[in-house]
């Protein structure tokens, strides 16, 4: 039984591998987006559930690079250059402006 659970998780993980590598290849940096219609149910594609689009939209995310869940402030602060971390870390109240 276990055995059988660890094969299916391995086919699953294959199958999203390999929907994602078709999908960057087909659609280069657009495909995150193509995936993402696909989770929506916008495109036929061979019945696979939403849940299967999910999981292979994060993992084009994942090799691509691609923040998700990041807007406004949050990308901001996460490339804000170092100086401005530690002129924060000393306590100083006057930071240099971008």
């Amino acid at each position: 039984m276990c055995l059988g659970l660890l094969r299916r998780r391995a086919e699953w993980k294959a199958a999203i591998a390999a929907d994602a590598r078709r999908l960057i290849e087909s659609f280069q940096e657009l495909a995150y987006f193509e995936a993402r219609e696909r989770v929506r149910g916008r495109c036929i594609d061979g019945g696979r559930p939403a849940r299967h689009w999910t999981a292979v939209k994060l993992e084009i995310a994942r090799r691509q690079g691609i923040s998700i869940g990041l807007a406004g402030a949050d990308l901001r602060a996460r490339d804000a250059p170092r100086q401005d971390l530690r002129a924060r870390a000393a306590g100083s109240s006057r930071l240099p402006l971008a």
